[in-house]
């Protein structure tokens, strides 16, 4: 092949090679806007959005796919306040929760995340511990030596650990809880150090405990901890059953002697009136560091259930009935998803609160 044809040949080999690329290109812009005509067809946008969503999308092509966004599902309904309710000044309690249990809306709160001393609530975490243990109930153990405040027992006397558990939920007996705790297997620092683990397996990220009774002024908690702490030692059938126990009878054995022991709460026992539909369950606290402190479940007519927590009333008295007012009136004036009037309840509060303040 002499010079001249060689230089054909690789003209021709260059036509060749030009040829395909314009080829490619020319495939390439048809399916562009191939896929231009069948977005606009589809979605309606601008020429210049469906051409970048072509060239976006070039991959799709084929399969012919539609991209369409996911479906955002409505909110859900939640328990709305519909009137005005009471100011925190008129109650004596320095911290104050009321919290629907179902949804966990938060209903009521003054001081709800702060600090405070719990007393006697910090045996519903012990409660809690002591159950992972699996004690046996029917085993007997003698009431431990610890100089602990105490109207229900000796030191020495025998006891079962079903007897103790009661002492402990029904009373609130110190003796009574610390003996159980002792009686399940771990040393006092390991079962302490398990509460505040289990604290945190809970939510409770403001709570701290030092020991099972509560009389240290070192077991803190906030309202809103303290809650968590309800909602869930009250899943617990046994604790539950504790709770809601109205009278005990101990036995000792030692001595040959009964002694009887009523429920520390006194809304259950109806000592404070109440027109509360329901009880669920509550437990008390007190130390002087701590005032006065009660928490419970309650529940009304239609079934809607809230957890109240009452930290530092002045009164042993004023904690039930700062408790039973609350819930009583978040009871009249919240309206709950279930209620076949609950949209227009809520349009109505709306209405009448844009009246006034149109008027003021």
């Amino acid at each position: 092949m002499n010079f001249l044809e060689i230089e054909q040949y690789k003209a021709t080999k260059k036509r060749q090679y030009l040829s395909g690329f314009f080829v490619v290109i020319i495939v390439f812009f048809g399916l562009a806007m191939y896929e231009i005509g069948r977005v606009v067809i589809l979605r309606q946008d601008s020429p210049l959005q469906t051409f970048s969503h072509a060239l976006t999308k070039l991959d799709t092509i084929y399969g012919g796919d539609i991209h369409a966004a996911a479906p955002v599902p409505e909110p859900p309904k939640l328990p709305v306040q519909i009137a005005d309710l009471p100011g925190g000044e008129i109650f004596t309690a320095q911290a104050m929760l009321v919290k629907d249990v179902s949804s966990g809306t938060v209903l009521y709160s003054k001081n709800a995340y702060e600090q405070r001393p719990i007393a006697s609530l910090t045996k519903l975490m012990s409660a809690l511990v002591v159950l992972e243990r699996n004690p046996d109930w029917a085993t007997s153990t003698q009431v431990v030596a610890d100089d602990l405040i105490d109207t229900h027992m000796y030191a020495g006397d025998t006891y079962t650990l079903r007897d103790l558990w009661n002492a402990a939920l029904i009373g609130s007996s110190n003796k009574a809880i610390m003996t159980v705790s002792d009686a399940v297997g771990w040393s006092r620092e390991a079962f302490v150090s398990r509460m505040n683990t289990k604290a945190q397996e809970l939510g409770m990220g403001d709570s701290i405990f030092f020991e099972p009774t509560g009389l240290d002024q070192g077991d803190v908690s906030t309202a809103s901890d303290l809650s968590l702490l309800l909602d869930e030692a009250l899943l617990h059938p046994s604790i539950r059953q504790g709770l809601l126990t109205h009278e005990y009878n101990l036995y000792s054995e030692e001595r040959d002697q009964a002694h009887h022991l009523w429920n520390t709460n006194w809304l259950l026992l109806g000592w404070v009136p109440n027109r509360l539909f329901d009880i669920i369950g509550g437990k008390t606290g007190y130390i002087g560091a701590s005032g006065y402190n009660f928490m419970m479940q309650a529940q009304d007519e239609a079934g809607h259930v809230v957890s109240v927590v009452v930290l530092g009333a002045d009164s042993h008295e004023a904690r039930f009935t700062e408790a039973r007012d609350i819930a009583q009136t978040v009871f009249e004036n919240v309206v709950w998803p279930d209620d076949p009037d609950y949209e227009s309840k809520i349009l109505d509060s709306q209405y009448t609160d844009n009246n006034e303040k149109e008027d003021s």
